[in-house]
């Protein structure tokens, strides 16, 4: 088979080139390249660490759609995108022209939590998917087992128990690989010390026979010892590192101390073999007989010190975890609890941490699903479409951002519903077998022994939850207050929106021959290549000026934008042939109403361009003027925004 090089690589060219404009735009606006010291990104946000924050032009980042929004927190500028964040992040690395080695270095005056807090976030997100996947298989498997349509003994069920187990069996293999990276070192040197770790005959090796002394005995750190490592005690867990998090993560910082010593001093001709092998040959060992017991003896503590704290007062703890877990989502330091919750899966097969955050996205989408059905205003119930949809699948950032931390009282109503529903969670005690979230993750309260009592109790609690913050969003509903920006989560400019009067594809002002408008003589806007022989009334307003050849109308709107829309360049020679006006000048309009018709075909075929710009021709009285990225326009879409000189923030 004789594969298109050249194809193959225009091709992935062309999807790379899918964000530049994006990419271009958040460089330019955090200060541009030679401010970025390094980056690094999560699920839905990139992480910016830069020279000098106070190049940041705030404003204008969050003014941008595909931005959600943007903000200082742990030591790092966070730029919100959503789910696109991989794609925007690896165009971004391609554009700054740096190796993502290069971009990840860590700086020296970084607090310690901030550190701990980026290397976990760096370690579990590149395996969250399969891990959430993993646990989905697990959770649909208990529920087969439950209802009887299968028996462990069963072939499907083995197949689909490895598929469900082997992620959280050779869970040390996976993270040692994205922490190795997290360390900047070697991933696959990483790989093969968590190998080293969960080989499959490591624990009944090191723990046959009988033991020759006991360490921590009569406690939860009991550890039998049974062999020696030339003389040294070998303290291996009873229960392996299978599915642990936090020993390989401590293992790979010490490994990649230990590989940049070694490649500063061995010589690059033998490095490529050497450092592998004494990265190998020393750090196994030591992970094994120090590292690993260490750190596996934290973990457990703990775990020990939450799961007391929990038996003392379910209330208390689940209390404080719903309080604080949606706060902290918005700060991006949230990861940690997600880890707690990982390592309680490990050391005892279930975890009660995470079921405690559970409710969090199905409140927000409550919230959002209020808003959605008491707005009238057309444009939130577009932010709300996609935050309902990305809320069912655990991802809340576009919720708290577009709707509900802008307005206060709703975040507030997500918390409370939230933390209800992480009260009656601990309080019936119901647990996850495996890590799932969203509407799927239900199954994974399933007890693998078949008990379903888990499952019943989390629909509740969701369902309560839910009820609760849907009913205080929606009696508490204030339409003064919807007007929320698509950039929400900052403190949003005073701004109107000027919709689009053709359906079609956008094009930027400056691509265009005319002087006039590429050079922005007239004002900022964005032109429009009509799909359809229509303009309509972008918004409401009156008709200030209409040329008597129909080709172009000015608006003003209701709230004083200044609006020339100009079907087509140069159309003023054809005296208004082809052209059909719908209204008459000092007319008062509504959004929609048809402003005039034209034969596409006809002027077409006069030579004429259809590329029509619309113009914000009072641009000086704005503080900006921010129009859409979208390539394809309907009518009514968001075409421009335009931003007003007076800072409002909706305190309520």
């Amino acid at each position: 088979m004789i594969f298109d090089v050249g194809y193959t690589r225009n091709k992935r060219r062309s999807k790379m080139a899918k964000y530049t404009d994006l990419v271009a735009f958040i460089i330019k606006n955090v200060g541009d390249k030679d401010n970025v010291i390094s980056v690094s990104h999560c699920m839905t946000r990139l992480r910016f660490k830069l020279k000098d924050y106070s190049l940041v032009d705030e404003k204008n980042i969050i003014s941008n759609s595909k931005i959600t929004t943007a903000q200082k927190a742990g030591g790092e500028y966070q730029v919100v995108v959503g789910t696109i964040v991989e794609g925007v992040y690896t165009e971004l690395i391609a554009s700054l022209g740096l190796k993502e080695e290069e971009l990840q270095k860590d700086e020296k005056d970084k607090s310690i939590l901030n550190k701990v807090i980026q290397i976990i976030t760096k370690s579990i997100t590149p395996v969250l998917g399969i891990l959430m996947a993993s646990g989905l298989i697990q959770g649909l498997l208990a529920l087969m087992v439950a209802c009887g349509a299968l028996e462990p003994t069963d072939g499907a069920y083995v197949i689909l128990s490895v598929m469900g187990n082997a992620l959280f069996t050779f869970f040390p293999i996976f993270l040692g690989y994205t922490s190795a990276k997290a360390f900047r070192m070697d991933g696959f040197v990483g790989m093969a010390i968590g190998a080293c770790l969960v080989f499959p005959t490591i624990l009944t090796s090191l723990t046959a026979g009988d033991p020759l002394f006991t360490l921590f005995s009569n406690s939860i750190l009991e550890t039998p010892v049974y062999k020696t490592f030339f003389g040294i005690p070998i303290i291996f867990p009873t229960t392996g590192y299978t599915s642990t998090v936090v020993p390989i993560i401590v293992a790979m910082y010490f490994t990649s101390k230990f590989e940049r010593f070694l490649k500063k001093h061995i010589p690059d001709i033998v490095a490529f073999t050497l450092v592998p092998f004494l990265s190998i040959a020393v750090c196994v060992p030591l992970t094994i007989l120090a590292i690993g017991p260490i750190a596996n003896i934290l973990s457990l503590l703990v775990t020990a010190a939450i799961t007391y704290l929990n038996s003392l007062s379910p209330v208390i703890t689940s209390l404080v975890v719903g309080i604080v877990y949606q706060p902290l989502v918005i700060l991006g330091l949230h990861w940690p609890l997600i880890t707690v919750g990982i390592t309680n899966m490990g050391a005892l097969g279930y975890d009660y941490i995470i079921p405690m955050i559970f409710t969090a996205s199905f409140t927000q989408t409550a919230v959002v699903l209020a808003v959605y059905l008491k707005t009238k205003d057309r444009t939130v119930k577009n932010v709300c479409i996609p935050a309902m949809i990305s809320g069912c699948f655990c991802i809340i950032e576009p919720a708290i951002y577009g709707v509900t931390l802008p307005v206060k009282k709703r975040f507030a109503f997500s918390i409370i519903g939230a933390t209800v529903g992480a009260i009656i969670i601990s309080i019936f005690g119901a647990k996850m077998y495996a890590v799932s979230v969203g509407v799927l993750g239900t199954v994974a309260f399933i007890n693998p022994n078949g008990d379903m009592s888990g499952f019943f109790v989390a629909i509740i609690a969701i369902i309560i939850s839910m009820t609760i913050a849907f009913l205080l969003t929606f009696i508490f509903f204030n339409e003064q207050n919807s007007q929320i920006s698509l950039a929400a989560g900052k403190k949003p400019f005073a701004q109107n929106t000027v919709a689009s009067p053709f359906k079609g594809k956008t094009i930027k002002l400056e691509n265009l021959e005319d002087a006039s408008f590429s050079k922005g003589v007239l004002g900022k806007g964005i032109a429009i290549l009509p799909a359809e022989g229509r303009a309509v009334a972008p918004c409401d307003g009156i008709v200030t000026a209409l040329f008597p050849t129909g080709h172009a109308i000015a608006i003003t709107s209701d709230d004083g934008c200044e609006i020339l829309i100009h079907v087509g360049l140069d159309t003023v020679r054809l005296n208004g042939k082809y052209f059909t006006k719908k209204v008459q000048q000092g007319a008062k309009i509504k959004k929609g109403d048809v402003l005039v018709e034209f034969d596409i075909e006809g002027i077409t075929k006069e030579g004429y361009s259809l590329v029509s710009p619309i113009i914000i021709t009072n641009t000086d009285d704005y503080f900006d003027i921010i129009e859409t990225m979208k390539e394809d326009v309907d009518y009514f879409d968001q075409l421009i925004r335009v931003v007003s000189k007076e800072n409002e923030f909706v305190n309520q």
